[in-house]
């Protein structure tokens, strides 16, 4: 889909693909409608023929916009948890570093409240425009090698705090990649074409009827409107980063917030 749509508000960003649709639709059905009719003109019974044609492929395209509806709220869904995860990671992960000895106490608490300032900040607009935070990237480098770098002290029990703060850091990892990788999962372009096309010939099918031309207006209209919406919905959550409409790093704020207590 088109990327700028994303910036646009909800209401403007739906009217807009609405009207891309609606709009050749109309002018279609004035211009090309009776050509595309006259292709069954002597068949008996065509627009009860059309009709089971168009039985048999809306109900096919249906299925195709309701999966691809599913799909896309499912990822959705998952970018939002994967936000969540690395939150609480991050926090758990901190709560763990309160415990070191100075001076590398200090030094992992500032890393980690640095990393959460980038990637709720700078680094969460970058992630919106499909890009990683390099800050961000380093951030990471620096605290896993201040934790890979420091030796526990044995016998004041800091071997035990060590091991659980690496399993801590490790689990970190794993949730920041689901969350990059949540961003970078969309619907491939092959999937848009389809769709796209399938939007173009369920409007030829709907030319095949012998009909006024304004009930063909009125049918062609709602119908293209209709998909229209369904298209702009998929395009949306298709990108659950992306514009004003995506998500906020709320979670991540929430986790700085507590590192202040």
């Amino acid at each position: 889909m088109i990327e700028w749509l994303h910036d646009l508000p909800l209401p403007l960003g739906a009217l807009v693909v609405c009207i891309g649709f609606l709009v050749p639709t109309l002018i279609g059905s004035i211009l090309f409608q009776p050509a595309v009719a006259r292709l069954l003109k002597g068949e008996r019974s065509a627009n009860t023929l059309v009709g089971l044609l168009l039985n048999s492929y809306t109900l096919f395209y249906g299925v195709l916009l309701a999966l691809l509806s599913i799909a896309v709220y499912q990822n959705y869904g998952i970018a939002q948890d994967a936000v969540g995860r690395e939150a609480s990671s991050l926090f758990a992960l901190y709560r763990n570093v309160r415990a070191y000895p100075e001076p590398i106490r200090s030094a992992l608490m500032e890393d980690l409240r640095r990393y959460v300032d980038e990637e709720a900040g700078p680094g969460w607009r970058e992630q919106q425009r499909d890009r990683i935070s390099e800050p961000g990237m380093r951030l990471v480098d620096q605290l896993g090698e201040r934790l890979m770098h420091f030796r526990p002290n044995r016998d004041a029990g800091e071997d035990l705090l060590h091991e659980q703060t690496l399993r801590a850091f490790d689990e970190f990892i794993e949730r920041r990649r689901a969350r990059i990788q949540a961003a970078g999962t969309n619907i491939p372009r092959i999937l848009w074409s389809v769709v796209i096309v399938g939007a173009v010939l369920n409007v030829f099918v709907l030319w095949l009827f012998d009909l006024k031309r304004t009930t063909h207006l009125i049918f062609g209209g709602v119908l293209m409107a209709f998909i229209g919406l369904v298209i702009y919905m998929v395009a949306v959550l298709d990108r659950p980063f992306r514009g004003g409409h995506g998500l906020k790093p709320s979670d991540l704020v929430h986790a700085r917030e507590q590192m202040e207590r």
